[in-house]
């Protein structure tokens, strides 16, 4: 019987770039052998802001309130399973699912790194420094100590990568699995693949590009989002080379993670569930990084599910939203699905995926079908409809499919903007700030 649930996230993997490479993702591919991959798996927006609250809320980005901290309203399947006498867990550093976003609601042990100088010494020190002295915090306040420490450290080694390693995810996530009981819920998020892309040298040796240090893919990133036509082809190309080299880096602290499942006896026991939050643009349609919009390469992600019960015939080729992977979890356990949810248990009856965005109060819906996408976009002013057969925008048609996207798109629309105005991000520290705009976040 399956009584734990481990759920894996990658941040920015895109689901082509994934395929391309699993042939040498030896963790991955052992997992894909244990389990199922649905290989029509999305997310329910472009960036981390809107797919997380889908991932671990089961709800719609702009639903409760909309985009920022995660409103009191939402469930959260780290309370909804820790109230079921469940113990929790969750390792991960992206601010925007830090404590300052609410994110920590509901888990026993929360680790988000967000200390105050967390961002500036991650290159010599993989955990940052920590200020847990109220007199040093005190003088912090007074005379902007991380400020001072961390311009120095730059005029040292560089600029400091904005998130902590995978390895210290995974040393931080194998720890919590040695000394937690059954049944457990455990989250473990890796932010590598992200830009700034840097793994360790190794990596970089096996792409070819160990001579990149971390000042210049940073510098590279912030002209890709801000100035693409001033990269060379080589340096794109560079970039993408990082990229598919942090992959590898992640699918082996992956690896460590099932090898700890299997060394602690409960790997058959557990629902083991490696997704990503969504992709990332490297010129496709003439654009870089995750813009307001529902192109299935920032869409469409990995979904890799292992020890589901025979009860749940989990799709392969059809549609599932990761609004689902709440539910899942829930029937995977045992456990009546709080009706709160917005997403279902995953099954081939889903007939379209919804994800949505706002860009200050005005949102972008998209709904998308096996054929059909359509795009209701407040941000320019469009409705835009898709064939994803042929791959064109059409002005028309009179075809069932496409007749249903556009009518459950704008029935969404009608929701959200009768629910009102989105939440407020509330005021953030200096560094997590900065972090965010390294991040390409700001």
């Amino acid at each position: 019987m399956v009584e734990n649930v481990l759920l894996i996230t990658i941040d920015s993997l895109r689901y082509d770039t994934y395929q391309e490479m699993q042939p040498s993702l030896p963790s991955i591919a052992d997992l894909e052998s244990e389990g199922r991959s649905c290989s029509h798996a999305f997310a329910t927006g472009p960036g981390t802001t809107t797919s997380f609250p889908g991932i671990l809320t089961g709800t719609l980005p702009l639903s409760h309130g909309g985009l920022g901290p995660l409103a009191p309203s939402r469930p959260r399947i780290a309370s909804e399973l820790r109230d079921r006498g469940f113990e929790t867990g969750g390792f991960h550093s992206n601010p925007y699912l830090s404590s300052y976003f609410h994110y920590d609601e509901g888990f026993d042990s929360f680790e988000d790194y967000q200390n105050p100088l967390m961002g500036v010494a991650t290159q010599i020190f993989p955990r940052g420094i920590e200020i847990n002295n109220p007199k040093l915090r005190r003088l912090d306040d007074v005379v902007n100590l991380t400020g001072l420490l961390k311009s120095a450290y730059q005029r040292v080694s560089g600029k400091a990568r904005p998130y902590v390693s995978a390895e210290v995810i995974t040393d931080d996530t194998v720890a919590w699995l040695e000394e937690t009981r059954e049944p457990f819920f455990g989250w473990t998020h890796y932010m590598d693949v992200h830009h700034p892309c840097h793994p360790p040298r190794k990596d970089r040796e096996a792409f070819g590009v160990e001579h990149v240090d971390t000042a210049t893919v940073s510098e590279m990133y912030s002209s890709l989002i801000r100035d693409p036509d001033s990269l060379t082809d080589s340096d794109i190309d560079e970039m993408l080379a990082l990229y598919r080299a942090a992959i590898s880096y992640v699918d082996r602290q992956v690896g460590r993670l099932l090898d700890a499942l299997r060394r602690n006896g409960v790997f058959e026991e557990t629902l083991v569930v490696l997704t990503s939050d969504h992709g990332e643009l490297f010129g496709e349609y003439g654009r870089y990084g995750k813009p307001e919009r529902m192109y299935d390469e920032l869409l469409r992600v990995p979904l890799v599910v292992v020890n589901t019960p025979p009860s749940i015939d989990l799709p392969t080729e059809g549609l599932v939203s990761l609004l689902d992977l709440p539910p899942l979890f829930h029937a995977t356990v045992d456990e009546d699905v709080p009706t709160a949810y917005e997403g279902r248990v995953p099954d081939a009856d889903r007939r379209y995926v919804t994800a949505e965005h706002e860009v200050d109060g005005d949102p972008i819906v998209g709904v998308r079908s096996e054929r059909w996408l359509y795009e209701i976009d407040e941000i320019e002013n469009e409705r835009r409809l898709f064939d994803l057969q042929s791959g064109r925008r059409v002005d028309g048609t009179d075809d069932d499919e496409a007749t249903m996207v556009k009518q459950a798109a704008e029935n969404r629309l009608r929701r959200v903007s009768e629910a009102g105005e989105a939440s407020d991000e509330g005021e953030l520290t200096a560094d997590v700030e900065a972090r965010l705009e390294d991040l390409g976040y700001r």
